[in-house]
């Protein structure tokens, strides 16, 4: 193979292939300052001799200027290439995270009203907004003790204003340790956790509603408490345990009602005839030391539902509680 020297590259930029000889060929440049065509981009300008019958030197530039232009096309189709391996990656933005609005707490009340709320207190049953018993007669009823005048007020009340306690009391509380109650006559007390244990064994309550069981354990132990402040019998006043005794050695010694007044019922109350009660009228009946709730017309007994009432002394429960003022000059009339 016979090489040949070509040094008349004439554009700047372009190197020229050394220790290569063209037979025979001049050696000839382009000057840079040759003239160019207006328009015209800057390439690389080959000139060899245009002498005839130099083939070889023909031949040698059209392989150099394909040797050039494979060249300049290497990088173009490394990068096609590349750029065709790999896909072009979808713009992702980045998650927004919104942050949480800072909580606002509610302000929490120490101890809240049953009253307002009538929410779950424990202790109680879930019966609320002057739901019944459902079964009223055999729920829970009077056990070997000698309470029967305090069940007997506690059904008519359950019966008359629903079986939860802060349906019969104006307001329960829940407190640390124990219950405040405000009763219907405004008469406020404080009944610890021990003695709702003290006061509902003592009771020796009968029923199969576990409910209805708990609310009633409830009213009688706050019984026992309020017969404790007023000193029951003349005795209950030693302790929460003797006022609990005042009420299972049988009461209403000196008038019919007296459990409705320790269920702060006083302005509810009404002395009615036992025939009242006979036609339907709500209430309790006191006859042969033995006193029984009244309820459509029938007496309570041991948990069933009995005869009419037919003698006996009778309270009924009113709808509305009589007026303040009334109350107040009965008991003015009554201690003159």
């Amino acid at each position: 193979m016979m090489y040949y020297r070509i040094d008349n590259i004439g554009y700047p930029g372009v190197r020229q292939l050394p220790g290569m000889d063209l037979q025979d060929a001049p050696q000839e440049r382009a000057p840079f300052n040759a003239p160019r065509h207006a328009g015209s981009q800057p390439s690389p300008v080959l000139v060899l001799s245009a002498r005839p019958g130099h083939q070889r030197a023909d031949s040698l530039e059209r392989r150099v200027a394909a040797f050039l232009a494979r060249l300049a096309s290497v990088p173009y189709r490394q990068k096609a290439k590349a750029s065709a391996d790999v896909p072009p990656q979808p713009r992702v933005n980045a998650p927004q995270v919104r942050r949480a609005a800072p909580a606002v707490s509610a302000p929490v009340a120490a101890c809240e009203p049953a009253g307002s709320r009538r929410g779950y207190i424990p202790g109680l049953s879930n019966k609320r907004n002057g739901a019944k018993p459902l079964n009223i007669w055999s729920g829970f009823r009077q056990g070997p003790g000698g309470n029967c005048a305090t069940v007997a007020t506690i059904k008519a009340a359950m019966h008359k204003f629903g079986q939860s306690p802060t349906d019969i009391y104006r307001e329960v509380r829940r407190l640390d340790g124990g219950y405040r109650v405000t009763m219907r006559d405004n008469y406020t007390l404080t009944l610890t956790d021990r003695e709702l244990a003290v006061a509902s064994r003592a009771s020796q309550f009968i029923g199969a509603d576990k409910g209805m069981l708990k609310d009633a354990h409830f009213l009688f132990a706050v019984s026992a408490k309020r017969a404790h402040e007023e000193n029951n019998d003349s005795t209950a006043g030693e302790s929460f345990e003797a006022g609990v005794e005042s009420l299972n050695d049988g009461e209403d010694e000196e008038k019919p009602g007296e459990g409705f007044l320790r269920l702060g019922l006083s302005h509810y109350m009404k002395n009615v005839s036992v025939r009242e009660l006979a036609e339907g009228r709500l209430g309790v009946s006191n006859r042969g030391g033995h006193s029984v709730a009244v309820i459509n017309g029938h007496e309570e007994l041991w948990g069933r539902p009995g005869a009419a009432p037919r003698r006996g002394e009778a309270v009924a429960l009113k709808r509305t509680p009589c007026c303040q003022r009334l109350a107040t000059a009965r008991r003015q009339m009554i201690g003159q």
